[in-house]
């Protein structure tokens, strides 16, 4: 599985409001709206579309992502 890093825009609860995936080497700003922040962090490409769906969390104090369970 090919790692890629991806920037995980999320409000306070860690609820995912989008991902986004530069291309290497790219010089990118990722931008958040109020209430929001960034994480960066890298991914297996096969789970971008885990975050995507809704099945993750971001758990900002620890700058790592956690599964959403119900």
């Amino acid at each position: 599985m090919a790692t890629v890093r991806v920037s995980i825009v999320h409000d306070d609860t860690g609820r995912i409001v989008s991902v986004s995936r530069p291309t290497e080497g790219a010089n990118v700003i990722v931008q958040s709206g109020e209430g929001e922040s960034v994480l960066e962090t890298e991914v297996d490409e096969e789970g971008i579309h885990d975050l995507v769906a809704g099945n993750h969390l971001v758990d900002a104090e620890n700058k790592r992502i956690v599964e959403n369970t119900p």
